[in-house]
Formats: structure tokens, sequence, C-alpha cells
């Protein structure tokens, strides 16, 4: 993308989580147009889900390798288990931030006294340097700013922005990244506006949960000198629930205005260019087709499935990068009263390949 380019649309597809009779989920990211945004690389944003009707969120242990979740709830609760030993329940106007590093299991599931869940759960590809670093849990509660009009909770990163009556909303999240990376949960009140200001070296998406908004993002001018206070303009477009728009690269501020008749609640997220091409199968984030073979042959023989341990070992790049032993648990224990692991399903029968940042050919 240019740094003139307009906004891009990535519209939702309906996935259902944990089989068709699951709850389903709205998947913008991963797209054939964007596969990254800064380094996020995976966004669902489910709900509000009836938890009666749909059973919740049922989701057994599942493996994740060189990528970091990150879970964001608006209501419900979630209680997640891990293989290091991390037992959390996930509730709203926190950040739940899960670092699979070399390897890692966990499972998730809708708390019994839930009625409805509504939220959105993300990942970000670690870069290279790191995506075998020692796995990591951590739980963040970050206040909420602003006004009776305009509020933000900042989930990841740092944010600045100006109300439409002056008011400057600034915060930056606690929580540590491998990767410069924001993430930041904005509410308005139906035509009300706000000013954020932007990175122009970082990309930007916004993800719309409900409401509707018209959105203008400031382009620094292409013949002027660098560092120039003036700038020639931008790009505009609308949003509507569940869509999400990649903002146009090298923009250093994003103007929202909400629609008239409905409250608006977005999440903008951000981040510096990952600069890597990776490739994303399944649960798995790796660079080459015969690192996602491995790590999904050892999954699959950890849980007790196909090959044996000693016929699916632990690959020679995790053992070398992520201080691992040949004979460690790749994916780690898991208590044994916990429901059965998920199995991996079967590769494509063609090599797996990166997208690249942009994603596929139109």
């Amino acid at each position: 993308m240019s740094p003139v380019e307009d906004f891009v649309l990535l519209e939702p597809r309906e996935v259902p989580l944990g089989g068709p009779r699951g709850m389903s989920v709205h998947r913008t990211l991963p797209a054939r147009r964007t596969s990254l945004i800064g380094a996020w690389c995976f966004v669902d944003h489910f709900g509000p889900d009836d938890v009666s009707a749909s059973g919740g969120m049922q989701v057994p242990r599942h493996p994740h390798t060189g990528l970091a979740t990150v879970s964001w709830l608006f209501e419900g609760a979630i209680t997640h288990r891990d293989s290091i030993g991390s037992h959390a329940l996930v509730r709203p106007g926190e950040v739940d931030i899960m670092v699979a590093g070399s390897g890692i299991t966990h499972s998730e599931f809708s708390v019994a006294d839930t009625t409805i869940l509504h939220g959105i759960q993300l990942w970000y590809a670690l870069p290279d340097r790191s995506r075998f670093r020692d796995p990591r849990f951590e739980v963040s509660a970050p206040p909420e700013i602003g006004t009776a009009g305009a509020r933000a909770r900042v989930g990841l990163g740092g944010f600045r922005a100006t109300s439409e009556d002056g008011v400057v909303l600034e915060d930056r999240s606690e929580v540590r990244t491998d990767t410069a990376l924001s993430m930041v949960q904005l509410d308005l009140r139906a035509g009300g506006l706000l000013r954020i200001d932007l990175d122009p070296e970082h990309e930007y998406g916004l993800l719309v949960d409900r409401g509707a908004a018209q959105l203008r993002a400031e382009l620094p001018s292409m013949d002027l000198p660098a560092g120039s206070p003036r700038e020639a303009g931008g790009r505009g477009t609308t949003i509507t629930s569940r869509e999400l728009r990649v903002l146009p690269e090298g923009a250093t501020q994003l103007t929202i205005r909400a629609e008239p008749g409905e409250d608006l609640r977005a999440m903008l997220l951000g981040g510096e260019p990952l600069g890597e091409d990776i490739i994303m199968w399944w649960n798995f984030v790796g660079r080459t087709h015969e690192e996602i073979e491995q790590f999904r042959a050892r999954y699959q023989a950890e849980i007790g499935l196909e090959l044996s341990l000693a016929d699916a070992p632990i690959a020679d790049i995790a053992l070398e990068r992520g201080g691992l032993d040949a004979q460690d648990e790749q994916f780690g224990p898991f208590a044994a009263e916990t429901p059965d692991a998920l199995p991996a399903p079967t590769l494509p029968h063609g090599r797996l390949r990166s997208r690249g940042r942009r994603g596929l050919p139109a």
C-alpha cells in the first residue's frame, strides 16, 4: 500500500467456533487484501451471543507457536487454562495476553453464569528475534479515560486523542509486547467526534463493534519537507458494525465522527510493520512449510495421536532457539482431568506459503 492509498475495507466472514454447531465468530483478519496490520495477524469478533442457544465458547486444549493471543471482552466471562499453569477468569475491561513463544497449549470455556458473551480475540505474530522465547501469561486492567461523550480504554501501547470539546485523552498500557503494538477501545456518544494522533510509521485498523461512523485520515504532503507542520488533507470513508477498515499508510491523525442515532464502540489496532513474511496455518505461526509440519507432528504425538514422540521430534530450530531439550514437551503438560485435546487438522496437499504483507492479489 502506498502512503496515499484510501482506506481498505475488510469485510467479516462468519466462522463457526468449535465446529458447525459452535458459537459463530466474525473474522476480518487475515483477509485476501491484507494479512497483517502491524504484527496483528488474526481478528475474531463475536457476540453479543446468547450462550443458552449456542453453548457459548467451548474450545478445548489446543496449541500455539510463534504468536501471542489477546482476549478483550465487552460482556460475559471466559475461563482460561494453559500448560504453564495459568488459570484465569477473562473479564470485561481487562486485557489477557498469552505469549506462546516456542510452544504452549490452552483452553477457553465460557463460565456457567455467563448469559451473553461478547468481545474480540486477536493474535499478533512474534518477530523472528523472539518467536522462540519462553511462554508467558499476563492480565492487566487498564483504566477508562475521557469524558461523558468520548471515552477510551488503552489495552496495549500508547494513545492520545482530543475530544470535540478540547479534552485530551492520553494513556499508555503497562503491558510490554515483543513488537510495538496498540489496542484501544473507543466509546463515542452518537454524533460525537474524536481526533486521534497516529504514528505515521505504524499501520492501523479500526474495527467497529456497534454503531457507525465517518472517518477521515490526515496525510502529510508528499512535496513538503519532512517534519513540516502543514498537512495536505486526507482521505475519508464510512464504517459500520463488524467492519474493519485499514487506514491509509502514513496517516498522522484519524478523525472519527459517530453517526447519529446510536453510540459507537470500536477498537483501534495498530503497530510498527512486522517487516517479515509469516506462514500462518491453523494455530501455528512459522516461517517455512517444514516448521509448520514439524510443529503439527510434535503436537499430535504429545496428545497421543499419529506418530510416537520418538518419531516426531521437536524441530531443530525450536531446540536451538527455544532452550528446549529433546525430551521436553514442546506444548507443555496439562491437567489430566481436563477435556480431551483438540486434534490438529490434516495439512493441505500443497506446500504452505506466505501470503505476504498485502495478502493475495485482488
